[in-house]
């Protein structure tokens, strides 16, 4: 298993996403514990959270039933993204809910 730190998977994921043209954003809710650490929002609307954790690392109860309450919601939500296979999951993902106009730049956001 790789034995990359959490801070490597979210600087691989903010320019992945950086590179669709999307923002991914550290994602806070003050009053709210439990909320996912990033918030990824694609070119046509689309809008995914992300929780990061080191590998070997799982969410807390309380962070899998926020997870859980979003999911209901219709929110796409990444669990436990530990390691580049899972970071290539949600970037695959990212790709498909992209849409752009044509003669949009890649990774240029007005």
């Amino acid at each position: 298993m790789e034995k990359y730190s959490e801070n490597y998977y979210e600087q691989r994921l903010t320019r992945a996403v950086k590179m669709l043209g999307g923002l991914c954003w550290k994602f806070v809710s003050p009053g709210h514990s439990g909320v996912p650490d990033r918030i990824i929002i694609l070119p046509g609307g689309a809008v995914l959270f992300v929780e990061l954790k080191a590998p070997g690392k799982k969410e807390r109860l309380l962070q899998q039933v926020i997870q859980d309450r979003m999911r209901k919601l219709g929110v796409t939500v990444f669990s436990s993204v530990n390691s580049t296979e899972k970071i290539d999951e949600v970037i695959a993902e990212c790709v498909k809910r992209t849409h752009r106009k044509s003669g949009d730049q890649k990774g240029v956001i007005s």
